[in-house]
């Protein structure tokens, strides 16, 4: 009988444990920017697209919950008027002003970034997009708007 019970106890718990695991719920946000307009020097210029978020781009009551990065897809544009154009993503941790880490993307294209997937995330993260040129015209404006899909677990 007692053996019984401590079977059962062990169920409970392996029950318990397990319940854990299949209450992660996916989810996205989804943000569009258009970037900055670029002021060409003789150094070259920069244009940026800023992506904050805040807590109403979570869902509701997910405020305390643990949050699991799980990919960042990406559209980019470019400054069709200009040379040598390179573009970048950067990472900021909630409430971070350095950046975790910066990956380098193509202009015009998309993809999925997963190198920040895992590195803590939440409210007052920030992704932010940079363009830069090394000449052109003046101003140098952006083809359309970066856009990014943040995929991520509590």
């Amino acid at each position: 009988m007692k053996s019984q019970k401590k079977l059962a106890g062990l169920f409970a718990l392996v029950a318990l444990f397990g319940a854990g695991h299949a209450y992660a719920v996916d989810a996205t946000i989804s943000k569009s920017v258009k970037p900055d307009n670029i002021l060409v020097l003789s150094n070259g210029g920069s244009g940026l697209a800023q992506f904050g978020l805040i807590s109403s781009d979570f869902p509701p009551r997910t405020a305390n919950l643990t949050k699991t990065l799980k990919g960042i897809e990406y559209t980019t544009t470019s400054y069709p008027s200009h040379a040598g154009e390179e573009v970048e993503m950067c990472y900021y941790r909630p409430y971070n002003s350095t950046p975790y880490g910066c990956v380098d993307l193509l202009p015009n294209s998309s993809g999925v970034v997963s190198y920040f997937n895992n590195v803590s995330f939440g409210p007052g993260a920030k992704i932010l997009i940079r363009h830069v040129v090394t000449s052109g015209p003046n101003p140098g404006y952006p083809a359309g708007n970066d856009q990014i899909v943040i995929r991520f677990s509590y």
